[in-house]
C-alpha cells in the first residue's frame, strides 16, 4: 500500500468513474485501474463496484476512503508545516468575516510578487480559524476579543499552542439597511434592537458563547437569521428590518449600501492576530499584521 494508491481511491470516489479520475490525475486509465486492483488484492477487499455507468464505493470502500482521506490530509499537513522557505508560494489568512481583508491582501500581492503566487482568504467560523492556523493551513488568523470572550479564547489558544497579538481596538457598530426605522439614529441602545430580527453568522460549538462572532446577543430576540455568507447577510439587511453587529470597518461598495451606527455603551473590542508559537514568522506575515494595524 502506498500514498499514490490512496490518491487513486480518493480520485475515483470523487469523480464516480475510473476514466474521469484518470483524466483529472493526468494518467492513463489502465495505470489507475491496476493501482487500485493491486491495492484491493493486497488488503483483501473490493473497494469499488464497477458498472457501465461508473464506479461506486462498496461499504468496505466507504470505510477505507474515510481513513485514506485522513492519512492524505495529515501528509499535506506535514508538507505544509515543514516545506522549505524558498518553496513557499502561497500566503493564507483565516479570518472571521471582515471585508477589509481584500484591500490588505491586494497590497501584499503587489509587495511580495513574484515570490508569492497564491493568496487565500478563508472566512469561516471562530473555531475553524483557530484550527486552520493550528494545523498550519493558514499562516495567520484574525479574530476579535472583548471582556465577554477573551478569557476563554486565551485558554483555547494556549491549548492550541498559538500566540496572539493585539492589532487595535474598535467600537461595536450596528449594521442596518437604509430603509430600517433606526437608520437615521446617531447611536443605538441595545434595548431598541429587541423587536427587530437579527442576522448572525453561523458558528461551530453553539453551546460556547465565546465562539460567537456576533458582538451582541439579546436573549428575548424573536427572530434570528443564521448565515455563513457575508453576501447573504448584506442582502437580508437590505430586504428586511433585520440588523447585524460588527466592527464598523467596511470598505468598497458595501459601505454605500448600508448604515453603520455605533452601539451606545458598548464594551471595547480588540482585533487579534493569531499564529503558531513554534513557527518563525515570515516577512509577509509581519507585513499583513502591520497593514491591519495601519488600517485600524
Amino acid at each position: 500500500m502506498n500514498l499514490q494508491q490512496l490518491k487513486y481511491v480518493v480520485a475515483v470516489a470523487n469523480n464516480g468513474s475510473f476514466r474521469e479520475a484518470a483524466k483529472k490525475m493526468y494518467i492513463t486509465q489502465p495505470s489507475l485501474s491496476n493501482g487500485i486492483k493491486e491495492l484491493e488484492t493486497e488488503i483483501g477487499l473490493t473497494l469499488f463496484t464497477r458498472t457501465n455507468k461508473g464506479a461506486y464505493l462498496t461499504e468496505e470502500g466507504k470505510d477505507f476512503l474515510e481513513h485514506a482521506e485522513k492519512i492524505l490530509f495529515q501528509m499535506d499537513h506535514l508538507e505544509t508545516r515543514y516545506q522549505k522557505k524558498e518553496q513557499q508560494e502561497r500566503f493564507s489568512v483565516a479570518s472571521q468575516h471582515y471585508d477589509f481583508l481584500g484591500p490588505v491582501i491586494a497590497k501584499l500581492r503587489t509587495q511580495f510578487q513574484p515570490q508569492y503566487k497564491q493568496f487565500r482568504i478563508f472566512e469561516t467560523t471562530t473555531a475553524k480559524v483557530i484550527e486552520d492556523v493550528q494545523q498550519f493551513v493558514s499562516d495567520v488568523g484574525l479574530i476579535y476579543l472583548n471582556e465577554h470572550n477573551q478569557s476563554s479564547i486565551y485558554r483555547y489558544l494556549e491549548q492550541a499552542d498559538l500566540e496572539f497579538e493585539h492589532l487595535g481596538t474598535f467600537q461595536t457598530h450596528i449594521f442596518l439597511g437604509p430603509q430600517h426605522p433606526l437608520a437615521n439614529h446617531t447611536s443605538i441602545h441595545i434595548q431598541e434592537l429587541a423587536k427587530f430580527p437579527q442576522v448572525r453568522f453561523t458558528q461551530d460549538g453553539q453551546n460556547f458563547a465565546y465562539f460567537y462572532e456576533d458582538l451582541i446577543e439579546i436573549p428575548e430576540q424573536e427572530t434570528v437569521f443564521y448565515t455563513s455568507d457575508r453576501g447573504t447577510l448584506m442582502n437580508l439587511l437590505l430586504e428586511t428590518t433585520a440588523y447585524a453587529s460588527g466592527s464598523g470597518i467596511v470598505v468598497g461598495g458595501s459601505k454605500s449600501q448600508i448604515c453603520l451606527i455605533p452601539l451606545a455603551d458598548a464594551s471595547e473590542n480588540k482585533f487579534c492576530a493569531i499564529y503558531p508559537k513554534r513557527k518563525q514568522q515570515t516577512p509577509i506575515v509581519r507585513a499583513f499584521i502591520q497593514e491591519v494595524k495601519a488600517l485600524l
